[in-house]
């Protein structure tokens, strides 16, 4: 991992813990994963978090993280049922702005 501030260091390692496989953009958690990350990280952390954590592209993250939030939104349900999976597997919430 480079240089990362240190809360973005933990968000990727709790991702990495979550989602040992990783995550591919067409997998059905990633719009749910993009608008969880947007309440809690701001686009610019988002882009890098999900670079860091997946190897996916930081720019691309961040457009799709818009389109989640508007255009292409997961329904509630699929955000809270992820957030209770990744919660049971270890995931803290936090905003990054603490």
């Amino acid at each position: 991992m480079t240089n990362l501030e240190p809360h973005l260091a933990e968000v990727v390692d709790q991702l990495r813990q979550v989602f040992p496989d990783g995550i591919q953009e067409d997998d059905e958690n990633y719009g749910p994963l993009l608008v969880i990350l947007s309440d809690l990280l701001s686009e610019r952390n988002l882009g890098v978090v999900v670079e860091a954590a997946f190897g996916l592209d930081r720019h691309v993250a961040r457009n799709q993280a818009a389109a989640a939030l508007s255009i292409r939104k997961p329904s509630v349900e699929q955000v809270e049922k992820l957030k209770e999976e990744i919660v049971e597997r270890g995931w803290h919430l936090e905003d990054d702005e603490d």
